[in-house]
């Protein structure tokens, strides 16, 4: 069984001082990696803060996820190849297609149909590989054309790990046959599934299962290779389990057993959500969870307990 990993999402919009403080707290609470969104708006820019994460820890680091049509592919790959090499290599690669029509507004990116998109993020995946490989790397796509493009060469071989998110079925075999780490999002789509956005975070134990069989069927023989990730969009550390849940399914319009079951939700005390992880590990196969900033505090006795466990 794959032993805990676990990485802290934080924000980037305030100072310098909380930054160093946050990142150096979730270093001795048993963090592995920290992370960021990849958002458009006042919060840090993810690849620089990233990098200064890196410069002033040991963490590993990956965003979570950068939204592919906020930049080319061969420019994210000469990036990531470059904070590779800076951090020793300890970078993480999380990407998906981007998927807030209002950030696409406000900065003129044309926002497509999915269709689209997930076929412009397939394309990019080769690209981005490609581009770290060793050689000279041409490509002829519908959405890129590449003429033998160089980038640094990454220290990780064959390359970075890549983590690829998603919650539906095309994005999940994508990512079953592309990806060394998976990330399951929650059930609905669009901006479901984002707490910092006030939507909906339940997805049920069949959804699970039918995600995981999703990725399964393209990862074939390598699929207990592949690391299962989920970021926990709800903690609450708290006694009364009842009480919670049944106010998180009125404030998100989802039934009690929904909130209770998905395992994008954390809600009990620190003993019972030790047995939580563990049991959805157990089942799932999740080893990699991903908690937002905010909850760092009140998260730390169980990562303490379970990290590399």
């Amino acid at each position: 069984m794959r032993p805990f990993r676990f990485g802290l999402s934080i924000g980037g919009s305030s100072g310098r001082d909380d930054f160093v403080a946050t990142v150096h707290k979730a270093e001795a609470s048993g963090f592995e990696v920290i992370s960021s969104a990849d958002h458009i708006g006042r919060r840090l820019a993810v690849l620089p803060m990233l990098t200064a994460a890196a410069e002033i820890s040991s963490l590993r680091i990956s965003p979570m996820v950068m939204a592919n049509d906020y930049r080319h592919p061969v420019v994210l790959a000469k990036d990531t190849a470059t904070i590779d090499v800076l951090s020793g290599g300890r970078f993480e690669l999380g990407i998906g297609t981007g998927w807030i029509e209002e950030q696409y507004n406000a900065a003129g990116i044309g926002y497509d149909p999915p269709r689209v998109r997930v076929d412009r993020f397939e394309e990019a995946i080769a690209v981005i590989k490609g581009c770290w490989s060793d050689e000279p790397f041409s490509f002829v796509g519908e959405h890129y054309q590449l003429d033998r493009v160089t980038c640094p060469r990454p220290i990780q071989r064959p390359h970075p790990p890549l983590l690829i998110a998603g919650a539906g079925r095309r994005m999940l075999r994508l990512a079953g046959r592309e990806g060394d780490i998976v990330g399951i999002a929650p059930l609905t789509s669009g901006m479901a599934g984002f707490a910092e956005f006030g939507v909906a975070i339940a997805t049920s134990g069949d959804r699970i299962d039918a995600q995981l069989e999703w990725i399964s069927e393209t990862a074939g023989a390598r699929f207990d290779e592949i690391e299962v990730s989920v970021m926990a969009h709800h903690v609450e550390v708290t006694p009364d389990i009842d009480e919670a849940v049944a106010k998180l399914a009125a404030e998100t319009s989802t039934r009690h057993e929904q909130v209770r079951d998905s395992p994008h939700t954390l809600i009990g005390p620190v003993e019972s959500l030790v047995e939580t992880l563990q049991g959805n590990r157990e089942r799932y196969g999740i080893s990699y969870v991903v908690f937002l900033g905010d909850d760092l505090e009140a998260i730390r006795p169980v990562v303490e307990q379970l990290a590399g466990s």
